[in-house]
C-alpha cells in the first residue's frame, strides 16, 4: 500500500505544477455558455508540450543554449542507435559542450541492482565521456524530477523521462517557461540534489 501512495504521489507532482501555473487562465462555464478564449500560452512565455512535442522543442533549446544547460532526470536511457532520441539527446549535448556550454546532469540513482540504477550508469558514463558534469543523487531517496534549464531562462519540466517511451510513445506532458526568476529557483533546487 505504501508504495502505491509514492507512485501516486510521483505521478501527481507534474499535474500539480501544470494546475499551478495554468490555474490563472482556465475558464469554467456551465454547460452549453459561450466562454472566451484566453490569450495563447505562447504569449505569456509558456508552452505546453504534449507527447512528442517535448523532443524538437527541447533539441531547440539545447542547441540555441550560449552558456549553460543544467537537467535532472529520473532515467536516461541510451542504446547506442542514432535513430534514438536520447541518444539524440546525447549527441546535441555534447555538440553544446564543444559550443562552449556547461552542462551540468543530475541523475537518479536508484538502489543497487535496480534496472534504473544500471540503465542511468550507463548513460552517466557517457555524458562524462562527452564532456558534461553528472552528479548522480544519493541513493536514499527517489529523484523523481524531469527538468532542464537552459542560460538560466528557459525551464523546461514536465513528465518526460529521456527515454525512446517517454519521447515517441507514452503520453507525456511538459511546459517549456520563458521565466528567468523560475528558471533560477529550479537551478537553485537542482544544484541541492548533489550536496
Amino acid at each position: 500500500m505504501a508504495g502505491q501512495v509514492k507512485m501516486m504521489i510521483r505521478w501527481m507532482a507534474p499535474l500539480a505544477v501544470l494546475l499551478t501555473l495554468f490555474a490563472p487562465t482556465l475558464t469554467f462555464a456551465e454547460p452549453g455558455t459561450k466562454v472566451s478564449t484566453p490569450a495563447s500560452s505562447e504569449s505569456c512565455g509558456v508552452r505546453l508540450l504534449k507527447d512528442e512535442d517535448y523532443f524538437p522543442a527541447l533539441l531547440e533549446g539545447i542547441d540555441r543554449a550560449r552558456q549553460e544547460i543544467a537537467l535532472t532526470v529520473f532515467f536516461f536511457k541510451t542504446s547506442g542507435f542514432k535513430d534514438n532520441r536520447p541518444d539524440r539527446i546525447l549527441v546535441h549535448l555534447r555538440e553544446a559542450v564543444r559550443r562552449g556550454v556547461r552542462v551540468d546532469a543530475v541523475i537518479e540513482q536508484g538502489k543497487e541492482r535496480e534496472n534504473v540504477t544500471e540503465v542511468n550508469a550507463d548513460a552517466a558514463r557517457k555524458l562524462r565521456a562527452a564532456g558534461i558534469r553528472v552528479c548522480m543523487d544519493a541513493p536514499d531517496r527517489t529523484m523523481h524530477t524531469k527538468m532542464v534549464v537552459i542560460d538560466r531562462r528557459t525551464l523546461f519540466i514536465g513528465s518526460h523521462n529521456l527515454t525512446q517511451s517517454a519521447l515517441k510513445y507514452n503520453r507525456e506532458v511538459s511546459v517549456r517557461i520563458e521565466s528567468p526568476p523560475l528558471a533560477e529557483e529550479a537551478l537553485r533546487y537542482m544544484k541541492s540534489l548533489c550536496r
